[in-house]
């Protein structure tokens, strides 16, 4: 078995109960030495412990992503997306989480330039781990894979869509505070 050449990244807060499914369905993935990341961004709870006893690789940031919007960006914000009588989208002192720094962030946590970066609540059913790592051998820079959003009561796949969190951070980074994306797009 060779060892991956990826790594996965996860950013993370107050994930203690779905952490635990993510790093199992990677149980596979680290017995081949393969590295996962975890950024706490501010957990109150055991999320870096659950993290770092399974093995993975953690640091504790706090509230580094977090911005409190001022009464100049909460006025811009709601005088353009607020219709007559509607109310406000913002207010001053709401804070915003900004999503693609921390992912950016994360990145840069991980040995390998080739990261996959799911979220904590999601889990791996089919990885295999030889074909991706053909693939990174092989040039990819990005991955598409199918995302299973939910199952029927007999627990066939309901919802599903093309999902491309694998990349190579030297190529494409996140952009957006919210509903981020991956950009510049290559192979």
């Amino acid at each position: 078995m060779i060892k991956p050449t990826f790594s996965f990244v996860c950013i993370a807060r107050n994930e203690e109960k779905t952490l635990p499914r993510l790093l199992k369905s990677l149980d596979e993935f680290k017995s081949r030495g393969g590295e996962v990341c975890v950024l706490d961004t501010g957990s109150s709870d055991k999320t870096a412990e659950v993290a770092r006893s399974w093995g993975a690789k953690v640091e504790e940031v706090g509230s580094k992503f977090l911005t409190v919007i001022s009464k100049e960006q909460a006025d811009k914000m709601n005088d353009r997306f607020v219709v007559d009588k509607e109310a406000l989208v913002v207010n001053e002192g709401d804070k915003l989480f900004d999503f693609a720094s921390a992912r950016n962030y994360a990145s840069k946590m991980s040995s390998n330039d080739f990261i996959w970066m799911p979220d904590c609540d999601e889990i791996f059913t089919k990885l295999d781990i030889d074909i991706i790592q053909g693939e990174i051998d092989n040039g990819a820079e990005q991955l598409e894979y199918n995302f299973v959003f939910s199952h029927d009561i007999y627990g066939a796949e309901a919802i599903k869509f093309i999902h491309c969190k694998a990349y190579d951070r030297r190529k494409l980074k996140w952009t957006n505070i919210i509903h981020e994306i991956l950009t510049p797009i290559n192979k």
